[in-house]
Order: structure tokens, then C-alpha cells, then sequence
């Protein structure tokens, strides 16, 4: 039940939506657990339902034709995956990946049901649209930022989102999240070490300030 109520604490429309079915839709929550680095989605598997996050962090991103990888946004408790909610109107698939970046716990919410209750209602159409919104917002204000941002300001913002003075995180994956090359990010966080700064280790990186 405490997982529940974080549910519900996250995102309070989701009890609404438990209340107008009669408890239907909390019967149908599937709980998963994921660990770091695992696969939620690849662009090839089928959804098997939408995920609503309790613990945790999930980067979602696509994969173009010559293989190469761009980091869309991070969803983290509270907030919605709106590339798997495409699945529900059957979009063109955009090759698109969803892989957690921390051990992380989550409340899938079956197809059917999501049909059968969610797009029915018009208070979840609303908050739907309205997080669209802010994700539009926050890719339009980040794509502002990328223009008129240093790499190394860019590399230091990412770092303290991370919500921990310890990161698991290779130089590969941290240039696709800023969007340069790793040799950039590799140039640029042994000048924050030299600083002293951070703490550079084998797939591990120490904040130090």
C-alpha cells in the first residue's frame, strides 16, 4: 500500500480516475521494477502499457538511421511518458527508446484499461495537454539554451540534475545527453578535475563542489 500512496501522491489524478471506476483501475496497476541501465522500451517492442514512475529516473531517446542517438528528455516521479502514450493513437513509429538511468520503480497501467478510462475523461484530457505543454516548454527552452550555452555550462547543468554527488555514467552516454561528442565531454571534465571539481573514476564521477 505505501506504493500506492506514492502513486497517488505523484500523480493525484490517478486516484480520481481509482474513485470514478470503483477501484477498478488500482486492481489493474502492474508494478515494476527496473534497474539501471534496463530497457522499459526498444523500437521494436510492442507497449505493453503506460508507465507512471514512483521512484527513479527513465531517459527517453531515438535512434536515427545511421545509428546514432539523441537524448529527447528524462522522466522522472510525477511526470508522463508521452512517446509511449503515442502508441494509443498508433503513430509512425520514430524509433524511439526508453532506458532507466537509476534502479527505478514504476506503475505500468494496461492498454486496454488506459483506453477504456484515461482518454474517456475529460479532467486526464486536460492534465495530458497541460504536461504536453510544459514539455514542449522545457524542449524549447533547452533548445535556447544548447544555442547560447557553453559545452563545459551545458556538461555542468546536466551533471546537477543528477540529484547526487555520485554518477554512474560513461562519457559516451553524458555526450548524447548534452549533445556533443565524447571526446568534448571527455576533454572537458578532465579540466573540471584539474580544477577540483569532480573526481574522475572508471564509469563513476565524484562532485566534489
Amino acid at each position: 500500500m505505501e506504493r500506492i500512496k506514492s502513486l497517488y501522491r505523484e500523480y493525484p489524478i490517478l486516484q480520481k480516475l481509482n474513485v470514478k471506476s470503483n477501484g477498478v483501475l488500482q486492481e489493474k496497476l502492474i508494478l515494476r521494477k527496473v534497474s539501471s541501465q534496463e530497457y522499459l522500451k526498444t523500437a521494436d517492442s510492442p507497449c505493453m502499457g503506460i508507465p507512471f514512475i514512483i521512484k527513479g529516473q527513465v531517459r527517453i531517446f531515438r535512434i536515427n538511421q545511421k545509428g546514432e542517438e539523441t537524448n529527447l528528455y528524462n522522466i522522472g516521479k510525477g511526470e508522463l511518458c508521452h512517446e509511449t502514450l503515442s502508441c494509443i493513437i498508433q503513430c509512425i513509429p520514430l524509433n524511439i527508446f526508453a532506458q532507466a538511468t537509476q534502479d527505478s520503480e514504476l506503475f505500468m497501467v494496461p492498454m486496454d484499461i488506459f483506453d477504456k478510462l484515461f482518454l474517456q475523461d475529460v479532467e486526464f484530457l486536460k492534465y495530458l495537454y497541460m504536461s504536453l505543454h510544459n514539455k514542449f516548454k522545457l524542449i524549447v527552452d533547452s533548445k535556447e539554451e544548447i544555442i547560447h550555452e557553453s559545452i563545459e555550462e551545458r556538461l555542468i547543468k546536466n551533471l546537477k540534475t543528477k540529484n547526487s554527488k555520485i554518477i554512474y555514467a560513461t562519457h559516451e552516454e553524458l555526450s548524447l545527453e548534452i549533445g556533443t561528442s565524447r571526446e568534448v565531454v571527455s576533454r572537458k571534465l578532465k579540466s573540471l578535475e584539474k580544477e577540483g571539481k569532480l573526481k574522475l573514476s572508471r564509469g563513476k564521477i565524484e562532485v566534489l563542489t
